[in-house]
Parts: structure tokens; sequence; C-alpha cells
């Protein structure tokens, strides 16, 4: 949302530039993307990643999609309220548990991107799951 450098000047102000998840669990605060019918969770707000984790997260993406498509970037979401009643596939990248009720969803628990992009079983187990997520859904 801001760069570290206002976040600073905010907060000399009494500001707060935004609100950590961790802080209010019980809150409708999200981080996600949604992509097309797949919605990814993560575990800071979108324009906080890092570039080597927005790689990794288009590269996620495109495995899933197939490696021709455009990633079909739609929207990042910050409320429970604004995820759709219906999605193909929810990805999360945050420790946190999820608890939103979404018809017909698959779901994939991973840790978070910073996480992933270190750790090579981590990355096999998460290829894994999409590679399971995939099979089932050539054969639905």
């Amino acid at each position: 949302m801001f760069d570290i450098k206002s976040s600073f000047i905010l907060s000399k102000l009494g500001i707060q530039g935004f609100q950590l998840q961790k802080e209010n669990p019980n809150s409708n605060i999200i981080f996600g993307v949604l992509w097309g019918d797949i919605l990814t969770l993560l575990d800071k707000s979108f324009n906080q990643l890092e570039e080597n984790e927005l790689k990794l997260l288009i590269k996620i993406i495109k495995s899933i999609l197939g490696e021709e498509s455009e990633y079909p970037f739609e929207k990042e979401i910050h409320s429970i309220d604004e995820v759709p009643k219906k999605l193909r596939l929810l990805i999360s990248f945050n420790k946190n548990k999820t608890h939103l009720k979404i018809k017909s969803l698959h779901f994939i628990q991973s840790v978070p991107l910073q996480t992933l992009e270190k750790n090579l079983n981590d990355k096999k187990e998460l290829w894994l799951k999409i590679k399971e997520y995939k099979n089932a859904d050539e054969t639905s």
C-alpha cells in the first residue's frame, strides 16, 4: 500500500498506514489476489511482495493455467466480502487458517511465498498438490 518512507512519515504523524492481519484475527481483512476463478491468499499485501516472490507466484499460476496462457490477474482482494461465491481453486500462502465459505472449491495450503522460494521440499510438496488438483480437474 505505502512504501517504507511513506509509512514512516505517516507513523510520525500518528496515522496507521495499514492494518496487519495478525493484529485482529476476527477481522474480514485478507490479502488475496483473484486470477480469473483462482484465488491466492497471501501473508501480506500484493503490493508488498518482493520481485522474486511475485515471479514465483506468477510461475505457480501459469503452472495451473498452462504456460501459453496469460495469467488473468483480475484484482487484489482485501475483504472476505470481495471474494466471489464460487471459485475453481483457492491457494493459501498464509500461515493463518482460512475460514472462507465458498462452494465447490478445491483448496491447496502452502507455506508463505518467502519461505517457499527458499525451500526445495516445500516447492515439491506444492507441485504435488497442484499436480493432484490438475488431475482431479481433468477428470471432472
